[in-house]
């Protein structure tokens, strides 16, 4: 295990921001699913869940997989994820309101 403080400044600082990367799109998560509660818009959904593959499942399958898979795998897996998580955020940004036929 590398100790922390014995990292060149440049990687010091990518950590500082993928961990600030980490709980900024957690709070967009939260705030549209919060947003989906309260109006029952179901684009919010789509949007949350988005946030959440685009920002927490990639970090997650890095850190926990990583000893058991190879990289190449782990690399495919994370990108195939952040691509659904874009387009979910896309179609919850993009989706047409439904309107009500009185």
């Amino acid at each position: 295990m590398t100790e922390i403080l014995t990292w060149h400044p440049v990687g010091l600082i990518g950590l500082l921001f993928a961990v600030l990367s980490l709980l900024l799109g957690v709070a967009v998560a939260v705030l549209a699913m919060q947003g989906y509660l309260r109006n029952n818009a179901r684009p919010m959904l789509y949007v949350a869940a988005g946030f959440v593959l685009v920002v927490l499942v990639p970090l997650v399958a890095l850190v926990g997989v990583t000893v058991v898979a190879e990289q190449m795998i782990i690399w495919s897996g994370t990108a195939v994820l952040q691509t659904m998580g874009l387009c979910l955020i896309l179609y919850g940004l993009w989706k047409p309101k439904q309107t009500e036929i009185v």
